[in-house]
């Protein structure tokens, strides 16, 4: 079983995979920011390794982000009791298609059209019984 802080770190790591991805950019790209291999990069994504509030703050920096963007979806346990990490898990997992999603909303340049795609998911999401 995960630590709670295990949890975070694989949360963090997941934001920092999708806004890396969002923006076109390389494991080796952002690693060059912390002055890391890729490799390295890879085991922060993965929540193997802690990023450090400093490297979070480069991070979100270079990618034009607020620092508060890798904890977004991030569920706070209970006042006085720890998060069960298996809830915690399934709670903040993403359909497969969210990346894609995520990176094609990324390469919308125009407000207009940006709001557009926000309606239309909104409204099929509304409309959404559950159904496969």
């Amino acid at each position: 079983m995960r630590t709670e802080a295990e949890t975070i770190n694989r949360h963090i790591g997941g934001r920092l995979r999708i806004l890396r991805k969002k923006r076109g950019l390389s494991q080796a790209d952002l690693g060059a920011v912390l002055d890391v291999s890729f490799q390295q990069l890879g085991n922060y994504e993965k929540g193997k390794d802690r990023l450090s509030a400093g490297a979070l703050f480069l991070l979100a920096r270079f990618l034009n982000t607020s620092p508060a963007s890798f904890f977004e979806g991030l569920i706070p346990a209970e006042a006085g009791f720890a998060e069960d990490a298996a809830t915690y898990a399934q709670a903040t997992e993403r359909p497969p298609q969210s990346d894609k999603l995520d990176a094609a909303f990324g390469r919308i340049r125009s407000q207009r059209d940006r709001a557009l795609a926000v309606a239309i998911v909104e409204t099929i999401a509304g409309r959404d019984d559950g159904a496969a």
